[in-house]
């Protein structure tokens, strides 16, 4: 079994991709079966969409991808230097949130630290501010914590349904 995770020689702290984090702020089921390479993603339309809608999203504002260590992809906002992250929909703004304190605490753990996050919902043409203050960095540090833990276990986490379950790749999984 295979495990998306590194140690980080600097901060000793896990490394995990921004979909992971996300992910554990989701679903810590849909967290385990992604890390151990179940990944269901690659046939689902409403991915789909979330990759379009940023690709095509704010044409006009210049920002410069780039990938991190490779394994962390974030846009930079060429005027402001923010770290953009754009979302189809919010109503998984915690996760998304704490996807976005997660690349600013990583930046900050390689050097660059005082960035702040911008995360943007297109369709409901909303955006968002995302600060790295102290207590966000322990919310970081803990989520990290049990993110290696979950990953750990020997078998998925108990399904629980939640009424984002209708619109999740692994709901066949899961539910089928």
């Amino acid at each position: 079994m295979h495990i998306l995770f590194r140690a980080n020689k600097e901060s000793q702290n896990p490394i995990y991709t921004g979909t992971q984090i996300y992910y554990y702020g989701v679903c810590h089921r849909k967290l385990w079966l992604y890390s151990h390479h179940l990944e269901m993603e690659k046939s689902s339309e409403k991915v789909a969409l979330g990759a379009l809608l940023h690709e095509t999203s704010y044409p006009r504002l210049k920002k410069h991808e780039v990938l991190i260590d490779s394994l962390i992809k974030v846009d930079i906002l060429e005027e402001s230097g923010k770290v953009l992250e754009v979302k189809y929909s919010n109503k998984m703004i915690e996760a998304s949130r704490l996807q976005v304190l997660y690349y600013l605490y990583y930046l900050k753990h390689k050097g660059f630290d005082g960035l702040v996050g911008e995360l943007r919902f297109p369709r409901q043409k909303r955006k968002e501010d995302v600060i790295l203050t102290k207590e966000k960095e322990m919310e970081v540090e803990a989520a990290l914590e049990d993110i290696t833990r979950l990953i750990g276990l020997p078998s998925p986490p108990v399904v629980e349904w939640s009424g984002m379950c209708r619109s999740c790749a692994y709901v066949e999984f899961c539910w089928g």
